[in-house]
């Protein structure tokens, strides 16, 4: 890094660019779930239900679609920026691998994971 500031020196701009996708990725490591999707849904249902329940009919309508269009893509967008990371980093040579918890992982060409090594290579 370049002395005082966050920005990198040129020669490293690529392996900072790599790791920022990496943490980036591990940040993002699980898509949305079926769970989390479920409760996300169920509480547009429970906010449009409390507005009809008001009498607020035309705010329960447009409620539920802009909630329900928030949704669809805020969920599609992060899918979107998981599939772009992943395919920047198969790109630069990252193999893609599953950790012991079962989350993937990408690894710097020619990296294994810890507990992963050959006791008998020389």
């Amino acid at each position: 890094m370049r002395p005082g500031t966050l920005k990198p020196i040129p020669e490293t701009e690529q392996a900072v660019a790599h790791l920022k996708d990496r943490i980036g990725f591990d940040v993002m490591a699980r898509p949305a779930g079926s769970k989390q999707k479920g409760i996300a849904w169920g509480m547009t249902g429970v906010v449009v239900l409390t507005l009809l329940i008001s009498g607020l009919y035309l705010g329960a309508l447009i409620g539920g679609a802009l909630l329900a269009g928030f949704l669809l893509a805020a969920f599609k967008i992060g899918d979107v920026r998981r599939q772009r990371i992943t395919e920047r980093l198969t790109a630069a040579g990252f193999a893609a691998v599953r950790d012991e918890h079962g989350r993937q992982r990408f690894l710097r060409p020619g990296q294994q994971l810890p507990g992963h090594v050959n006791p008998f290579a020389s």
